[in-house]
């Protein structure tokens, strides 16, 4: 298969945000944008992640029901080989933000 077949070949498929931010390493091409999420997206992620927790949430669940609670679509993420695909790195930067807080919690 030549470089040029494998641009023409796109593979989607689910990920965790675990999965794609655990021991990942991303580079941004310099063409991008600066990131520009404000405190009204990064809220607006928030709350909908929120939301989505709480429709499966019952007190005395423990990590392991946790886990089997519903997925939550948070878009279309576009990587290759070699760079991000426009918009990624602002979602893949504030998801590796929040996933460094949440990592802290006991």
């Amino acid at each position: 298969m030549t470089d040029f077949d494998q641009l023409k070949s796109i593979e989607a498929r689910a990920r965790t945000v675990r999965e794609l931010l655990d021991k990942a390493k991303y580079a941004i091409d310099f063409y991008q944008r600066e990131y520009g999420w404000q405190e009204r997206q990064v809220r607006e992620l928030i709350d909908d992640l929120t939301g989505k927790f709480l429709d499966y949430y019952e007190s005395g669940h423990v990590r392991a029901q946790v886990e089997n609670y519903g997925h939550y679509f948070l878009g279309s993420v576009v990587l290759s080989h070699q760079k991000m695909g426009p918009g990624s790195n602002l979602f893949l930067t504030t998801c590796s933000l929040l996933y460094q807080q949440i990592e802290k919690v006991p």
